[in-house]
């Protein structure tokens, strides 16, 4: 894939993920700091139809954007954290699993790993290592939103692959 088209991708991906995200913070959830997680598709996307490196791009652009639009410090802080417990959770089980692995385990493993990620975040901000009770709960929920994220993802990269007669956009 030529550099332009890489970008382009990139670009696309990064937006879609930062109109997700901000769509998704308005919608009420049961509990505080518990998000269905919607962005990730995009990530994910980023990572098996352009690799590591371009997911790394489309996460940091996300946060950084985000941080911008919103302001918000806290969120930007839990979502950093979970990224960067989350990132390399997804990298490392798709490189080397690849064959063993589908997307959505996968997602299911890299939202474990994001809520733990966020949870230590916080716990460290605060300096409340009680904050890890709340851990338990978060992780029921990433059972579910991690595989459908997960899902959601291989769909969509199973019909950008088609595009283009095929082969990868």
């Amino acid at each position: 894939m030529n550099a332009t088209k890489r970008l382009i991708i990139i670009s696309l991906l990064t937006a879609a993920a930062l109109i997700a995200g901000t769509i998704e913070s308005r919608f009420p959830l049961p509990f505080p700091g518990m998000r269905l997680g919607i962005a990730n598709i995009f990530i994910l996307t980023a990572l098996k139809i352009s690799g590591p490196a371009d997911a790394a791009a489309v996460t940091l652009m996300k946060l950084a954007l985000s941080f911008l639009f919103s302001g918000n410090t806290a969120a930007v802080l839990c979502s950093a954290g979970g990224h960067a417990c989350s990132l390399p959770v997804i990298v490392a089980l798709y490189k080397f699993f690849p064959d063993d692995l589908s997307i959505p385990a996968i997602s299911t493993a890299g939202a474990f790993a994001f809520n733990f990620g966020q949870i230590a975040a916080i716990a460290a901000a605060l300096r409340v290592p009680g904050i890890f009770a709340y851990l338990p709960p978060l992780l029921i929920a990433a059972a579910v939103t991690g595989f459908s994220i997960g899902y959601a993802a291989e769909i969509i990269t199973g019909r950008l692959k088609n595009i283009a007669y095929g082969r990868w956009i």
